[in-house]
């Protein structure tokens, strides 16, 4: 009967291919849910009982005629984009200011290009030089042409993806008709102060349900556009049970990732693992990278290839700035010139070897070099300096010595800490007002100020800085952080500032230094500290010789005996990643491969999130109690031991004080650190840890796990010695 109803359609007679049978999978089970909400089947029901003749096909039509209306309820219709026209028509901030010579080359090139459908964008270029904003634009050229509407925007952190998601929400509200929904897809996303149900604009009765529904983490890529952090995407070539609905959005879309650069080897091979199902499916894509290697380009640009069905892999070699396109019906690639570039500067690289120690009083230490380095901005009183440490333990330390070594000082500059051991609410209050104050449009406070940070300030912030300060790191990450000075034209430059100059702090022996751990490879610190001394404190030229300069870091004229152990670790990681990715897309026989496993995404992406876990800080009185508070003991502070599983805002106020750390931290952790029972079944409280401070008379203790103390600092975060 079914056959009849449906116009006894003929047939296949070819199996499908499995990225066109996991779609259609997700398709089921997005039709199985809207079918089985109460409005809808009772009001089938209702229509069913009123017509006498019980005629299957006039229900067929009564369903079809009603589907549009429960898509648009819930939000799962496209985006109404107003005509494109240019880049100025697209976004009003660039009225009245020159396009940047990337910007005004895809303009002229790239609709030609898309004539054969979708494809993948490369683009090249130092920051600054308006990535986003080409993407952007990118898409709306290359999505209509590859038949979709529909964006995803991906980027490598949580801070950059909220950031981003701000401004694509912005976007979006001027450039459609309507304002669609925008979700925001990170493991803490729903934590947003902005992100909240009415956000998702709706026309149904019941708002919460839908947006509930549209927010799930693995449902959310469903909404016509979608910012969230790379590892949602990554989902879709792991393993699990809600992998097909990931495809079914990620199918749709436009696809942008930004610093594609930015993954570590395991990473890395996930990506290229997506890049192919996306090249299978005719998804275009758009890669955004400042410092991409040329392999790294290649691999890029082949994976994509090889989903859509070209093997052969010609050479590729990307122009800095620049980029390039490949065809997915042809696999042609084209390539732009080498372009110019509005911001093309000199950037003064100062390298100060110096011994890892956080004492002032040490003549050639690090912090005497910190000291000196930030004299200019405390003597004149003017200026903004950003110094990025390696670790959040250098982090604090860092504050601690200027905060110390400033604190005489009548006009003495104001100190920020940002990374990512604060509690999530104030680690999003740190972040806003450092973007009002450096952001494109911001407003500086009347002193001088430094901000100390971690690796949370180098990629996709827009933020500007006079000086940027930096602990020795890869090569490709200190042009990242460069970029975080000099970024937007100012006239309030200080007299001590008037170029871009980046100051690079090399410690003396052995790299990395102990206190560093293993948070960068030995041999790419050597081969980035030998490099700086072949410059000799030449200026670098941006951009043109960022591209060299990558690129060489890698090369023959720098390898040395411990390139093998970190060569070893690339493989073992990039082995780890095909053993749990799903198949190439060509190899995909049978679906079951791909949702049989009984793990929950939030567990996968806890793997991928390198074995953290989210810890409550309390304060437990003798009396056995916890509070969420030092010294207020009220109903309010009190550690809820009961909590509706509907109140999410008590939820969320706990997830805000939520900070994580390396689960190791925690090994051999007493009964106190239990959460109350009653948490088990409420999703993101169910896997936390409480951190307790023992609070006595006279004092305040920390918590003692694995030969450490662990406690929370107001101003430093979470600090272990």
């Amino acid at each position: 009967m079914i056959h009849d109803l449906f116009g006894s359609p003929v047939w296949p007679t070819q199996p499908a291919t499995g990225p066109a049978a996991v779609v259609t999978t997700g398709l089921v089970i997005l039709a199985d849910w809207l079918v089985s909400q109460l409005p809808w089947i009772r009001d089938r029901q209702r229509r069913w009982d009123r017509d006498p003749t019980r005629d299957w096909h006039a229900h067929v039509r009564r369903a079809r005629r009603a589907a549009p209306k429960t898509l648009r309820e819930a939000q799962l219709v496209p985006p109404t984009w107003r005509r494109t026209r240019s880049f100025h028509n697209l976004f009003p901030h660039l009225h009245g200011k020159p396009l940047h010579p990337l910007q005004t080359s895809l303009a002229q090139s790239l609709r030609p290009l898309v004539a054969n459908g979708p494809g993948l964008l490369l683009i090249t270029a130092p920051p600054g030089e308006g990535k986003t904003e080409s993407a952007l634009f990118a898409e709306r050229i290359m999505g209509p042409a590859a038949g979709t509407k529909s964006l995803a925007f991906l980027l490598p952190t949580m801070a950059t993806t909220d950031a981003m998601w701000a401004r694509v929400r912005a976007y979006a509200r001027a450039n459609c008709r309507t304002p669609p929904p925008v979700t925001l897809l990170h493991a803490m996303a729903w934590l947003d102060a902005e992100y909240t149900p009415d956000q998702l604009t709706t026309v149904t009765s019941s708002p919460d349900v839908v947006a509930e529904w549209l927010r799930g983490r693995h449902r959310g890529f469903l909404a016509g556009i979608a910012v969230g952090t790379w590892d949602q995407a990554a989902l879709a070539v792991l393993p699990h049970r809600f992998m097909a609905l990931r495809w079914l959005g990620l199918s749709g879309k436009t696809v942008i990732i930004d610093e594609v650069h930015a993954y570590d080897a395991h990473g890395h091979a996930l990506t290229l693992r997506l890049l192919e199902w996306l090249g299978a499916l005719g998804v275009p894509v758009v890669l955004l990278s400042a410092t991409v290697t040329g392999d790294t380009a290649a691999a890029l640009v082949h994976a994509y290839r090889r989903g859509a069905g070209h093997h052969d892999t010609p050479p590729i070699n990307p122009s800095y700035p620049g980029w390039t396109y490949t065809d997915h019906a042809t696999g042609t690639i084209t390539t732009s010139p080498t372009l110019g570039s509005n911001r093309a500067h000199t950037l003064t690289v100062d390298t100060i070897t110096c011994t890892h120690t956080h004492n002032p009083d040490h003549a050639r230490g690090r912090a005497r070099a910190i000291l000196d380095l930030l004299t200019p901005l405390q003597q004149i009183g003017a200026g903004a300096a950003l110094v990025i440490c390696n670790t959040v333990a250098d982090a604090q330390a860092t504050r601690d010595l200027l905060d110390t070594a400033w604190a005489s000082h009548t006009d003495r500059a104001l100190v920020r800490i940002l990374h990512a051991r604060m509690p999530a609410r104030q680690r999003a209050a740190i972040t806003r007002r450092l973007q009002r104050w450096t952001g494109p449009h911001g407003k500086r406070p009347h002193q001088p100020f430094v901000v100390v940070t971690t690796q949370v300030a180098e990629q996709s912030l827009d933020v500007d800085f006079d000086l940027v300060i930096s602990d020795l790191a890869p090569f490709a990450l200190l042009l990242q952080r460069a970029g975080r000075g000099h970024r937007h034209p100012r006239s309030d430059r200080p007299v001590w500032a008037k170029t871009p100059r980046l100051a690079v702090l090399i410690p003396v022996g052995q790299l990395p230094p102990p206190a560093w751990g293993d948070v960068y490879p030995a041999s790419v610190l050597r081969r980035t500290r030998d490099l700086l001394t072949t410059l000799n404190d030449q200026p670098i030229n941006v951009p043109g010789d960022v591209q060299r300069l990558v690129d060489q870091v890698y090369g023959p004229e720098f390898a040395g005996a411990d390139d093998t152990a970190r060569l070893a670790d690339d493989a073992q990681r990039t082995a780890t990643a095909h053993l749990t990715a799903i198949g190439a897309p060509a190899t995909v026989r049978d679906l079951h491969p791909l949702t049989n496993t009984a793990e929950h995404p939030d567990q996968i992406t806890t793997r991928l999130g390198a074995d953290s876990v989210r810890v409550l800080p309390t304060y437990l009185t003798p009396d056995g109690h916890h509070w969420l508070h030092p010294t207020h003991y009220t109903p309010r502070t009190a550690l809820p031991d009961r909590i509706n599983p509907e109140d999410r805002g008590t939820i969320r106020r706990l997830m805000q004080a939520t900070i994580p750390i390396n689960s190791q931290w925690l090994t051999g952790r007493d009964p106190t650190t239990h959460i109350p029972e009653t948490w088990s079944n409420i999703p993101g409280l169910r896997d936390l840890i409480l951190l307790p401070h023992y609070v006595t008379r006279t004092a305040i203790g920390p918590y003692r796990a694995a030969g450490k103390a662990i406690s929370l600092d107001p101003q430093n975060g979470l600090v272990r010695r």
